[in-house]
């Protein structure tokens, strides 16, 4: 991405990185920090005031708000359907800490810089700088930045040097307004708002005019970011015709938003595989004795776009044989093929289990389409967060054992 007027400050920054630690601007940091992401390790049950809130998937990522560890578990930021902004928890073995993204970096550190706190901005500009997409744009806010705060500081003592001062927050004008042009409004809000602020802390400095449209700003800052929020989330859970919108709203407020437009053609090849896999699904269906053919076309559409409108109808028309294939009645045909020990009643209480508790965040999956140690191991990772007993998780697990054995075979006919 191309940037306007940041590649020569971007030569500086190299010299001042290799300073960061005698800066005190880059240190070790702990296990969990907070505002940086954690990673979801395992399916996972969102909590809020006590209570189920949302599923979370293997590998999704949330921002950290707060590390209780006296109770071993987590605050993270997660935003509703209606652009709600909750503090959720989950717990602190079912997370790790999960990469800096450099573009979120960039954005905290301009943050930090408004709120005045000018270590967290010097320490996450650096970072975002190490990003070689984003080096140019970060190293030139990091030089602005830092020379306006030690400009700043020596004119508080130094009256002499107030037009240095007044220069410096000249330039974060310029840049500010530059960031606005370009399309980045997460950005030129806190750097232009900083500017403020740093320029009162100086008595008697004529601070420059802000060039920009805050009111404008503000209010495309706030659409980013609850779109992104939103992107990320549904992303995560495949919900992807979903995520198209909330990237295509974020991108018409912030034009120049990398994750969103890195997002975009990832999110637009798996809805284009989805529809194909909906247009074969369908001729398949037309054609004798096609239908379990066209059960595994629906069920990998689904996979990769769990929110797609035309596959979960098919699914829905063809919802008898779906459940010959993900949930089979426990019927004396059943019980013929499965040929196990458990009487009928424990598999039936097996599959009812199943079938209600396990379609609490997600849809069923087709039995054939794992191992049974698949199916143990992914039966396990979900009871905690489906609040399961120990003797639940054992009723579903025979189910699915004697089911698994009955699709394998062709169905109870």
């Amino acid at each position: 991405m191309n940037h306007p007027n940041f590649s020569s400050a971007a030569a500086r920054f190299a010299t001042l990185a290799t300073l960061g630690a005698l800066l005190g601007v880059a240190h070790a940091a702990p296990a969990f920090v907070v505002g940086d992401p954690v990673r979801v390790t395992h399916s996972e049950m969102l909590l809020f005031q006590g209570k189920n809130l949302a599923g979370a998937a293997k590998g999704q990522e949330f921002t950290l708000l707060k590390h209780d560890a006296p109770k071993k578990q987590v605050f993270v930021s997660f935003m509703k359907d209606d652009g709600t902004l909750v503090a959720a928890t989950l717990p602190e073995e079912a997370v790790e800490p999960g990469a800096p993204h450099a573009s979120s970096d960039l954005v905290r550190g301009a943050e930090a810089f408004r709120d005045q706190r000018y270590d967290e901005a010097k320490r996450l500009l650096t970072r975002a700088a190490q990003d070689k997409q984003l080096a140019a744009l970060a190293g030139a806010i990091f030089t602005r930045v830092n020379g306006a705060i030690g400009s700043a500081t020596l004119a508080r003592t130094n009256p002499a040097t107030k037009q240095a001062a007044a220069t410096t927050l000249q330039t974060l004008r310029d840049t500010a307004e530059g960031l606005a042009k370009a399309g980045m409004p997460s950005l030129a809000l806190p750097l232009d708002e900083g500017t403020d602020r740093l320029g009162a802390q100086v008595p008697g400095l004529a601070v420059p005019a802000t060039k920009v449209d805050r009111a404008d700003l503000t209010k495309r800052a706030a659409i980013s970011q609850r779109e992104t929020m939103l992107a990320r989330q549904t992303f995560a859970l495949k919900q992807l015709v979903a995520t198209s919108k909330h990237v295509a709203a974020g991108l018409d407020a912030e034009p120049a938003h990398a994750e969103l437009k890195a997002m975009q053609p990832l999110v637009q090849k798996d809805i284009e595989e989805a529809d194909t896999l909906c247009r074969t699904a369908k001729k398949l269906q037309r054609q004798p004795n096609g239908a379990v053919h066209a059960l595994s076309a629906i069920d990998d559409g689904l996979k990769l776009c769990t929110d797609h409108a035309d596959l979960r109808e098919l699914r829905k028309s063809l919802a008898a044989a779906f459940e010959e294939k993900t949930s089979p009645q426990v019927t004396p045909a059943f019980l013929a093929i499965a040929k196990v020990g458990t009487s009928a009643p424990i598999l039936e209480e097996g599959r009812k289990l199943y079938t209600n508790r396990c379609t609490e965040c997600h849809d069923l999956e087709m039995l054939d389409g794992r191992t049974l140690t698949g199916w143990s191991g992914m039966v396990s990772g979900m009871s905690r967060r489906a609040g399961l007993s120990d003797a639940e998780k054992t009723r579903i697990l025979d189910y699915i054992a004697a089911a698994k054995v009955v699709v394998d075979a062709g169905g109870a006919k």
